[in-house]
């Protein structure tokens, strides 16, 4: 009967879990198409859709070919999980497979959370503010217009949650005649903790190139950076705390003056790792002390049953001897006709603790001449 009730909790237990659950926790940063299904969120056939307000916006009209802009997505009005948490797509097309901005040859300098893929999870405190992501990007090497689409992910109500926002068009032109830029470049977007880093950059038709920086949301500095071959070369100084960082390059000549998007750099601390050795030791150790502990319960309610069960007997021994005074049927026999008619209260008070009443008036003579002098 236990071993059915047990298995009846475990079975209610298993039913009461959300189906649509996904991953409250997140799954980290990552280069992924729209349908990414279970793996990331949850299952596109099954989550509930999102009444989020996807808008886009661009620090330019237009890009050039291999040139700089920065595309901006922003989300508000969305359900929010009991985590706040948020999963926010750039897409290039809605086909589920190869729809990332990569495949359509445009390269992610900075996602503007130190890394550069086009899936970023933030947190949105608040449904009415929303959360924002950025995305620096270079062109790609063909001229013409681009679709752009913006996706979310997120918790809300018991359930999985998903949007894709109508299309956003971006037009890409040719390239002026002398003007800078910077050529395909794998931009720095993390780095360790007390490190100098050292940039370079491959710019071209420039005669001047600044890097400009700054720490949180603090001032801009700049660093003029020096020509080394055929690279522009600067070095940034090292961070002394875990503070966000973000950069951008200023390139310029005699005609034109070009600016990347800001590229936020992200600091490499050293987290804590568990040894799983360790825990799987620990996990042992609290089992069998458990199972100790459970034990030892059982055996002190086991003797504490026995101990009342014999109480009425142990009351029989006098303190100067070591065996029970129990008087034999012989005796009993030549001493009943002996013995007066004695009346035996109930509620006498000498009475030990535990007897019945059937012990108490046939024992209680002999127990109260033992213990008490024989009177009554």
């Amino acid at each position: 009967m236990r071993r059915a009730i047990i298995l009846t909790s475990l079975l209610l237990l298993v039913l009461c879990v959300q189906p649509l659950s996904a991953n409250p926790g997140g799954t980290g940063d990552g280069n992924r198409d729209a349908a990414c299904g279970g793996s990331c969120h949850g299952d596109p056939g099954l989550s509930e859709p999102s009444s989020a307000v996807l808008s886009f916006s661009q620090d330019r009209d237009a890009a050039y070919v291999g040139g700089p802009i920065s595309i901006s997505v922003t989300a508000t009005d969305m359900e929010l999980s009991s985590r706040s948490m948020v999963g926010m797509f750039l897409l290039s097309g809605t086909h589920g497979v190869a729809d990332t901005p990569q495949d359509d040859g445009w390269t992610i300098l900075s996602n503007g959370e130190g890394g550069s893929t086009n899936y970023v999870e933030t947190y949105a405190q608040d449904s009415n503010t929303g959360a924002t992501i950025t995305w620096s990007l270079l062109a790609p090497v063909n001229e013409g217009t681009y679709e752009f689409y913006a996706a979310i992910h997120h918790g809300g109500g018991g359930s999985a949650r998903m949007k894709i926002s109508s299309v956003h068009n971006v037009t890409v032109g040719p390239i002026p005649d002398n003007l800078p830029q910077m050529l395909p470049w794998d931009a720095m977007t993390s780095r360790s903790l007390g490190e100098e880093s050292v940039l370079s950059m491959p710019v071209v038709n420039a005669t001047a190139v600044t890097l400009e920086y700054r720490i949180g949301e603090g001032p801009i500095a700049s660093i003029s950076a020096q020509m080394e071959g055929e690279a522009w070369v600067v070095t940034l100084p090292a961070a002394l705390s875990d503070i966000p960082l973000s950069y951008r390059v200023v390139m310029s000549n005699d005609e034109f003056t070009e600016t990347t998007g800001w590229i936020s750099v992200a600091n490499n601390v050293e987290g804590y790792t568990a040894d799983i050795f360790a825990v799987r030791l620990q996990s042992m150790a609290l089992m069998l002390g458990s199972l100790a502990l459970c034990i030892s319960i059982q055996r002190r309610m086991a003797r504490n049953s026995n101990s009342a069960i014999v109480e009425p007997e142990a009351a029989l021994i006098s303190p100067d001897q070591t065996s029970m005074v129990v008087p034999s049927m012989a005796a009993l026999e030549v001493e009943i006709p002996q013995m007066e008619p004695v009346s035996l209260s109930l509620d006498d008070p000498r009475r030990p603790p535990g007897w019945t009443d059937e012990q108490w008036l046939h024992y209680g003579p002999d127990h109260i001449k033992q213990n008490h002098g024989g009177g009554f």
